[in-house]
């Protein structure tokens, strides 16, 4: 199938940008999966509206595919729009704006199906049936339309086991952009000359081990799951090898979570022989008074900047 997947641009005019890592994970999974893909970034290109309703208007494709956190609504909105006007093809949505507003998404907008949660193996499948045209209801994780209904097929289950998912395909990406603008958020003071920076975000977790009351993501109550120390590893030294990447920005919900599982993290990366800086999220109260240590095993693993959830 011909699939177009549109990353969306939460921020069009903030000069800030980072690597998309969950379309990331999608791309690779429709790619590894056989379907013609074509990826049209719009937080890489920053495109104007006129200039996206052209392409979408001559681009040919089976398929649409979309996602962003809930606070992108209005764009996924617009984008349906203008996606039906040209094409009567099925519009996929998901992350959070389809997993937190089900029956708002379709009713209120042109998407058709929304998918709920983890996306990397349900992606598969859906495309799967829409190309045999077998019953939806077979795919697990999935909400979609029949007549006035919205049709809520069981739950899919979490990928147990992180390592078993295969490294981000970035070379589907435009990654000269990525690494001309990723810089823009690391913080003061910078360890080398700026222009000399090369970062990109790496994801070590799935989830997060609280469950805060003002917080929403696409894993809630589900089990938080850690990558092992080697797979990230493995990811940052091809990172360092085929793009000069020398800044790793961890971005997950939560990274650095209790003192054992900081300091284990911190030691598998100086047990690796990869030496970059890096900055990552931790749990407010991470350290006490007599944590002087850990806080010097971060630093000799390349820690430059800690984010604290002050909530």
């Amino acid at each position: 199938m011909k699939v177009l997947l549109i990353t969306i641009s939460l921020r069009p005019n903030s000069p800030k940008i980072i690597f998309p890592i969950g379309p990331g994970y999608i791309a690779t999974a429709i790619h590894d999966a056989g379907h013609d893909l074509t990826i049209y970034d719009l937080d890489a290109l920053r495109p104007s509206d006129e200039e996206i309703e052209k392409y979408i208007k001559n681009v040919k494709c089976d398929v649409v595919a979309m996602g962003c956190m809930v606070t992108g609504y209005r764009y996924v909105k617009k984008l349906c729009q203008i996606i039906k006007k040209y094409h009567k093809v099925p519009i996929i949505v998901g992350n959070s704006v389809a997993t937190s507003i089900p029956e708002t998404l379709l009713n209120k907008t042109k998407a058709d199906i929304g998918v709920v949660g983890e996306g990397d193996v349900t992606i598969v499948e859906l495309l799967k049936a829409l190309e045999n045209k077998t019953p939806l209801e077979n795919v697990k994780g999935i909400f979609f339309r029949e007549g006035k209904k919205i049709i809520f097929t069981p739950d899919r289950e979490i990928i147990p086991d992180l390592s078993v998912l295969p490294m981000i395909k970035y070379e589907l990406f435009n990654m000269k952009t990525y690494l001309d603008r990723c810089r823009t958020n690391v913080t003061e003071p910078y360890p080398i000359e700026y222009d000399k920076i090369r970062a990109l975000p790496v994801n070590t977790a799935r989830g997060c081990i609280f469950n805060c009351t003002f917080c929403y993501h696409v894993f809630k109550m589900k089990r938080y799951r850690t990558r092992p120390i080697e797979k990230i590893c493995e990811e940052i030294k091809h990172l360092r090898d085929e793009y000069g990447v020398n800044y790793i920005q961890f971005f997950d919900e939560l990274t650095l979570y209790n003192r054992d599982q900081a300091y284990k993290f911190a030691q598998g990366i100086i047990d690796s022989g990869l030496k970059f800086w890096w900055n990552a999220d931790c749990r407010a109260g991470l350290f006490k008074e007599t944590d002087l240590d850990l806080a010097l095993k971060l630093k000799e693993a390349g820690c430059q900047a800690l984010g604290y959830s002050l909530e």
